[in-house]
């Protein structure tokens, strides 16, 4: 099938003209002979414990020259805003600041970003249907020795639609390849995919599910992140980007597909289940050990010629996505605060130290008592900031939340632990969790966790008085003195 002119647009955003632009910032490197059993996991960790470069794996061992892997897409703000479609260059909190201006400017628009569909897309050159699927025809890694197989789902998009009103979901899930035909699949209790595979099994017996392997990686930024119910990633993509998300109509579920997919397949989902696991999880641990998981059956996979399968592991932060997240993550939690009327949000950070999920930083212009406190319980409680949270820290103004050093300093000098850290008890878990208590039979929906919020902030009455004291440092004149004349030794 012959990509059509009138569709060139979707390569804009595809993966391959995103590894063009990450490859021209020098960020790229290619990788020829490394094996998916393990070293390709390997090499990922240890890269991206350096922040170091996206690596796109050619000659991969037993297979052919042109089936390749890429990892390291995410690491930075700078290949971020590469994915949304932003020029220019970029730190956390600028990065942070466009993303949640880009929301919410159009969060009252998000159907004029409905995703587009085009008639023709590369992503079928080659079609395997029935007998003819074999997903063992891709490179998929085994990331680490301890994982209980070889994992083709870690950068997806799983795409499901509610059965009742024909809403989108667009999930990044944990998929395991079981045989050439047959993935297992995670979907936590806290998952909108997981609400829809629910509703289809009570009202059909079987889900349609289609899942892309391959595409530009800015639909992850959406898919794996908390976007409120009932609105589809696709339209946050879109919406962040300025401009509708290509797709194609899937042929076998009528389900829309990335028109940039590189790899996808389409099946469906019944009430059988196997063993799925363990696999190295974003808390760093494998704590999830082996469950019992849904079976994905595959009726068609589809492949570029000489395609590419977007991938990425966990391990002890840093890692491969610890970043991708913390942007994202805190423009909703930002976003949030102002829906709910939190007024003087100066900025919100989630750190990579918390897996983007369990350090969650926001900063404020105190207005009046409580207000810290008032902050800090709706970030740790709404949606994005809930999901495996575990401490919320509020802090003024003058604090750069994305700054650890900083925030670290503001929670040892402005916060007293007997009146200054709130308890949150029996909020929504996780069986990721590493301290999680798991029992036999214990369902999904059971898990629960706690969260503390820090109020790491100067005292209300100290501010109105003017009686906190002066941070130590340079006065403004001598400071800019001495960066012009001494710039040899601080540049």
């Amino acid at each position: 099938m012959v990509w059509k002119t009138d569709n060139m647009k979707t390569e804009q955003y595809s993966l391959r003209s995103f590894i063009e632009k990450i490859d021209s910032r020098g960020l790229l490197r290619k990788v020829s002979g490394a094996d998916w059993n393990l070293e390709i996991g390997a090499l990922t960790d240890a890269n991206a414990k350096m922040k170091k470069y996206t690596l796109l794996f050619d000659d991969i061992t037993g297979y052919p020259s042109g089936m390749r892997v890429l990892t390291g897409s995410l690491l930075d703000a700078n290949r971020v805003a590469e994915a949304l479609g932003m020029s220019g260059n970029f730190d956390d909190m600028a990065l942070t600041s466009e993303i949640r201006k880009r929301l919410s400017q159009t969060s009252s628009r998000q159907s004029s970003f409905d995703p587009e569909f085009v008639s023709d897309s590369p992503l079928f050159e080659t079609t395997m249907k029935g007998d003819e699927v074999d997903v063992t025809k891709i490179p998929v890694p085994k990331w680490f020795s301890e994982d209980g197989g070889r994992y083709i789902g870690t950068m997806d998009a799983v795409i499901t639609r509610d059965p009742d009103n024909g809403w989108v979901n667009v999930g990044t899930y944990r998929i395991m390849v079981k045989d050439r035909n047959h993935l297992a699949i995670l979907m936590e209790a806290s998952r909108h995919g997981r609400n829809h595979v629910e509703r289809w099994l009570r009202k059909e017996g079987r889900v349609p599910i289609a899942a892309s392997f391959g595409h530009n990686p800015g639909l992850n930024l959406f898919s794996a992140n908390e976007v409120p119910e009932g609105v589809s990633e696709y339209n946050y993509l879109g919406a962040v980007r300025g401009e509708p998300v290509k797709v194609v109509r899937g042929p076998v579920t009528g389900l829309p597909i990335p028109a940039d997919s590189e790899i996808a397949i389409e099946g469906y989902i019944d009430s059988e289940m196997t063993d799925e696991g363990p696999l190295g999880e974003f808390m760093g641990y494998y704590a999830g050990g082996k469950m019992r998981n849904p079976v994905l059956h595959i009726e068609a996979l589809y492949m570029r010629k000489d395609p590419i399968l977007l991938g990425t592991c966990a391990g002890k932060p840093p890692y491969d996505y610890s970043y991708f997240r913390c942007p994202i993550r805190a423009s909703l939690i930002w976003n949030t605060l102002e829906s709910a009327g939190i007024s003087g949000v100066k900025g919100v950070w989630c750190h990579e130290e918390g897996y983007s999920r369990a350090f969650t930083v926001v900063s404020i212009r105190q207005m009046f008592g409580g207000h810290a406190v008032m902050a800090g319980h709706v970030a740790s409680q709404c949606r994005p900031g809930a999901v495996s949270g575990r401490y919320t820290v509020v802090v003024d103004e003058d604090i750069d939340p994305s700054n650890i050093h900083d925030v670290i300093w503001a929670m040892c000098s402005r916060n007293d632990p007997a009146t200054g850290i709130d308890i949150i008890r029996s909020t929504m878990g996780t069986p990721l969790d590493p301290i999680s208590v798991h029992t036999e039979g214990k369902d999904i929906l059971e898990y629960t966790s706690s969260r503390a919020i820090i109020m790491a902030v100067k005292p209300m009455e100290k501010i109105i008085k003017g009686t906190f004291p002066e941070v130590v440092r340079a006065d403004r004149e001598t400071d800019s003195k001495v960066r012009v004349k001494f710039q040899e030794i601080l540049k």
